[in-house]
């Protein structure tokens, strides 16, 4: 007897926040529970107070944007909506995913951030490894990788 059974699997997956908000309702949250402000949004997205404001209200689904720059922005605001400080994303990861980051687009290795932060280079690299790190060290390899990253990205282009 070969029966031939078809296995399904179901998988219950829940959607991710910004999967079942829309955008108009993350950028009001943005906006109001996180305090963005239209400036920044101008500032953030290079799309106009005029476009936001159509937007909210309805009269526009910014289709007249570069679609490259009005997908950037809803990505952005995405996360401005859902507030960067979510318990799913724990601190210690982020500054990983921006150290990596730094090291896949500029070649810097775990020593020169470690380095550049005022910290030993096997804090770095057990940090990178997922091991335990004093807090002391995490703060300080935090605020180097960050101001490193923040003078990088703030250079005019050369």
């Amino acid at each position: 007897m070969n029966e031939n059974r078809k296995r399904i699997i179901e998988i219950d997956e829940e959607p991710l926040p910004h999967d079942t908000i829309g955008s108009v309702d993350l950028l009001h949250r943005a906006m109001d529970t996180y305090k963005i402000s239209y400036e920044s949004l101008e500032r953030l997205t290079a799309i106009g107070r005029d476009d936001w404001e159509a937007y909210l209200s309805g009269d526009t689904d910014l289709e007249h944007i570069d679609a490259g720059k009005r997908s950037a922005a809803f990505d952005l605001i995405a996360f401005l909506g859902m507030g960067i400080n979510t318990p799913q994303i724990l601190p210690e990861e982020r500054l990983k995913a921006i150290m990596q980051g730094l090291s896949e687009s500029f070649g810097f290795t775990a020593e020169t951030l470690a380095l550049q932060s005022g910290v030993e280079p096997s804090d770095a690299e057990r940090f990178l490894a997922g091991r335990k790190v004093a807090a002391e060290k995490r703060f300080k390899l935090a605020m180097g990788v960050l101001f490193l990253y923040f003078l990088i990205y703030r250079k005019p282009e050369i």
